[in-house]
């Protein structure tokens, strides 16, 4: 069986809904029948995609290899297909494509660059690499991209492409609830040296690298427990007690977590917007970075945890902390 567009988003599917089920119903299908769908498609990858576990499925260390890549095949079938309807269309101009690692912030810049009065509709793609949303900005299929890098793993430059640091902030980490730790302002790392982890796959650019760093500063090597870059899998791993995981600030508050800052902020992660000279910003870069730089503010003030951190910090992360 030859994989089609149909397989993959039958994978993504099955793994945002965190259940066979569940994700029947969403796509209109039968549990028995997804299943067989998925079991076939797991033989045209020869490798198992999901694990059965008390909570639902979860994506194995393959099948978050294969998601990765299944969401940007996805991105860029959607992209072209909206690209060829516009062309089609007279007088209308090309959108504006933007990239993000995950988060919402660069849904909040879609939306101010939407509202800027350019004229123009802006798509966005996600990725979870850094260094695959460079790529796609040097070879042209996105005009912008959000991305992020870590003290000792700078980010390459790439060829037509242009960026600006954003800002600096800590990475906090993600605990259930009810975790004696959670009754406390701020975590030492060493602390969690016996806790199970969730962490995703290495994205390229330094990431969970810098953070297994991190661990080995404070005296010890991490347990990962969990592989996964999925929220939803993930929420519902750390909520159960299952696992924790290091965090960005902007981590999605839902009921059952506590979200805290790591005494004496071990870790740091540096935001950047990155731009294709000779495309849609490459005469603009100053609207671009003033929208970037108020998506920023705007994502990081909905964070009441980062509110908290600041305010005990008497003040913004300031350039004493700037990476690079």
């Amino acid at each position: 069986m030859d994989v089609e567009l149909r397989h993959l988003r039958v994978v993504c599917a099955v793994a945002d809904a965190g259940s066979i089920t569940r994700a029947a119903i969403g796509i209109g299908s039968t549990q028995p029948a997804l299943t067989a769908a998925v079991q076939r498609i797991e033989r045209a990858f020869g490798g198992t995609l999901f694990v059965r576990g008390r909570d639902g499925v979860f994506p194995t260390a393959f099948g978050e290899c294969v998601l990765v890549r299944a969401r940007a095949v996805l991105a860029a079938a959607d992209t072209m297909h909206r690209d060829a309807a516009r062309f089609l269309t007279e007088g209308e101009k090309r959108p504006v494509a933007l990239g993000g690692i995950g988060g919402s912030m660069v849904v909040e810049l879609a939306d101010r660059l939407g509202d800027s009065g350019r004229g123009q509709a802006v798509s966005v793609t996600t990725e979870f690499s850094p260094l695959r949303l460079l790529d796609l900005v040097a070879g042209g299929q996105l005009d912008a991209a959000v991305v992020a890098d870590y003290p000792g793993h700078l980010l390459p430059s790439a060829p037509g492409v242009a960026s600006r640091p954003l800002a600096t902030q800590p990475v906090f980490v993600a605990i259930a609830a009810d975790h004696p730790a959670a009754r406390r302002a701020e975590i030492d790392l060493a602390e969690l040296a016996g806790e199970r982890w969730v962490l995703g796959p290495s994205d390229g650019a330094g990431w969970p690298e810098c953070f297994e760093e991190a661990c080995a500063r404070a005296g010890f090597r991490p347990q990962v427990a969990h592989r996964s870059t999925e929220l939803r899998p993930l929420q519902r791993l750390i909520a159960a007690g299952r696992a924790i995981s290091p965090c960005q600030v902007t981590f999605p508050s839902s009921p059952g977590i506590a979200i805290r800052p790591l005494a004496g902020d071990p870790l740091w992660m540096r935001y950047l917007i990155a731009w294709n000279a000779d495309g849609a910003f490459g005469g603009d870069t100053d609207a671009l970075i003033a929208a970037a730089e108020a998506a920023y503010r705007s994502d990081t003030e909905t964070s009441l945890p980062y509110r908290h951190w600041l305010a005990r910090r008497a003040g913004p992360v300031n350039g004493r902390r700037a990476i690079g």
